[in-house]
């Protein structure tokens, strides 16, 4: 019996030839199921304070900053240490700093002081007359502020404002400029996230979404309810990828291109949203790897401590397949790695055993290049570093009258790990918990078992780099009850 894994479906008959029924630190790649990279550091001091958001704005030269919040201080990326870059009197906000970037001007906010700027070696100083803002977005010469307090609304958590065309530092509503402000009122709730596509914008609130363009005066922007009662858990957990968003909904994963959201979510919906700690789901993190065409989700699950994140979710684009990874983490970023060539790396590490763990074909090395980044504790590390342990739980194989000896495993390594063991679990019935057999060594490329049952599952154990696509399992008739 020759089968593909489809990956990590916990929602599916597990009866289905491929599922994946449990997993750990396996994400879904292009050639099958690869162990994750495990955090590397990314050769920066710990921060003083625990980070709560970062973000690395491109600026118009192509340069980039990498800025990180914590909850009284930003700071940045350079050369190796970090630099504070806090506006004079310091911050006082509970929610997350959001940030984006404008022409050449990084823009902050929290919600509780008014928006900020930072312009290329500088620090962040408050916009005069600006709106207090949970979330920023920049598209089509304008910043937008939603769940705004400020711009003549007064407090409106369904608010929102654009400053003026093509100056970030004009909030004053008046014709001339296109600087409006107004509310989304077609629906209930505050509005928890934004995010542009294209040159349009969406606004997303718990149980809705709403499409805004450009549209020049005087309505300036143009809201449009999107069709459904679909919404978003929270500001990070929306993630652009080129002209579509993947986003967490209240009950579903979704991914929206501007027509209506489509359901992604199918195999894994009734186990992530069971194991979701439901009071803390607006602390979903989401970051994408473009590289492998991947979205991270971390979320804290019902084991949590305190709603602490410490759990992934990893939904392949092209593959349309899922994996996950117990990891705690405190923030993510697009971490760019470019700082480091061959002209720095000797002020960075005194000697070759003093480079970090990272294969030399990691894109961690190649200028300029993107890769997820993760804050562990107060330290910066990229999920470049060579894999470890990881392991994935069949489904069963058999049939539902007859027995059958299972003999043989024979796994389809693309990449084989440094070691691999299985351990075999049978039952006679879907319906019965399976009883734990015994645990076989990977030896001349397969694990020999002697078992009878109607039913069989794996659990494949691996450590370090490796890519399995399928099995071939030998399974003999051994006839009827």
């Amino acid at each position: 019996m020759r089968i593909e894994l489809s990956g990590f479906a916990p929602d599916v008959d597990p009866a289905t030839p491929g599922v994946i029924t449990d997993c750990d630190a396996l994400i879904p790649t292009a050639k099958g199921m690869s162990a994750a990279n495990t955090p590397a550091s990314a050769m920066f001091p710990p921060l003083s304070n625990a980070p709560r958001s970062a973000f690395v704005a491109e600026l118009l030269d192509g340069s980039k900053r990498t800025l990180v919040a914590t909850q009284s201080e930003i700071v940045e990326a350079v050369a190796g240490a970090w630099v504070d870059r806090s506006r004079g009197g310091g911050y006082t906000g509970t929610n997350r700093t959001r940030f984006t970037v404008f022409g050449n001007a990084v823009l902050s906010t929290n919600r509780a002081e008014s928006i900020q700027q930072s312009l290329p070696g500088g620090g962040f100083t408050d916009i005069a007359g600006s709106p207090q803002a949970l979330v920023l977005v920049a598209a089509s010469g304008f910043v937008l502020a939603f769940n705004i307090n400020g711009m003549t609304l007064g407090d409106q958590a369904d608010g929102w404002g654009c400053s003026a065309l093509r100056n970030q530092t004009d909030w004053t509503p008046a014709a001339a400029t296109q600087c409006v402000a107004g509310r989304l009122l077609d629906s209930p709730g505050p509005i928890r996230a934004a995010a542009a596509l294209g040159g349009d914008v969406v606004a997303y609130k718990p149980t809705s979404m709403y499409l805004g363009r450009y549209v020049g005066p005087p309505l300036v922007w143009q809201w449009t309810r999107v069709p459904g009662d679909i919404g978003c858990s929270g500001a990070e957990s929306v993630v652009t990828v080129g002209t579509r968003h993947f986003f967490i909904g209240q009950d579903d994963i979704y991914l929206f291109d501007g027509t209506v959201p489509k359901s992604i979510g199918a195999p894994i919906r009734e186990w992530f949203f069971a194991n979701l700690s439901n009071i803390n789901r607006d602390k979903i993190l989401g970051v994408a790897d473009l590289a492998r065409d991947l979205v991270y989700w971390y979320y804290p699950s019902v084991n949590s401590s305190n709603g602490a994140i410490d759990s992934c979710l990893v939904y392949n684009i092209k593959r349309d397949r899922w994996g996950k990874w117990a990891v705690p983490v405190q923030a993510v970023v697009q971490y760019s790695s470019g700082q480091i060539t061959y002209d720095t790396v000797g002020t960075l590490f005194a000697t070759y055993d003093d480079l970090p763990d990272i294969a030399y074909d990691s894109p961690f090395w190649i200028a300029d290049q993107t890769i997820p980044g993760v804050f562990i504790g107060n330290s910066l590390y990229s999920l470049t570093g060579a894999p470890g342990a990881s392991f994935a739980l069949t489904g069963d194989y058999g049939d539902i009258t007859e027995y059958s000896m299972l003999r043989r495993v024979t796994p389809r390594y693309l990449i084989n790990p440094t070691g691999a063991t299985c351990t075999n679990q049978y039952r006679l019935t879907l319906g019965n918990a399976p009883t734990v057999d015994q645990t076989a060594q990977l030896s001349r490329g397969r694990f020999d078992f002697r078992r009878s049952c109607r039913w069989h599952r794996l659990r494949i154990q691996q450590q370090g780099p490796c890519t399995i696509n399928g099995l071939d399992i030998d399974l003999q008739a051994s006839g009827r009850e």
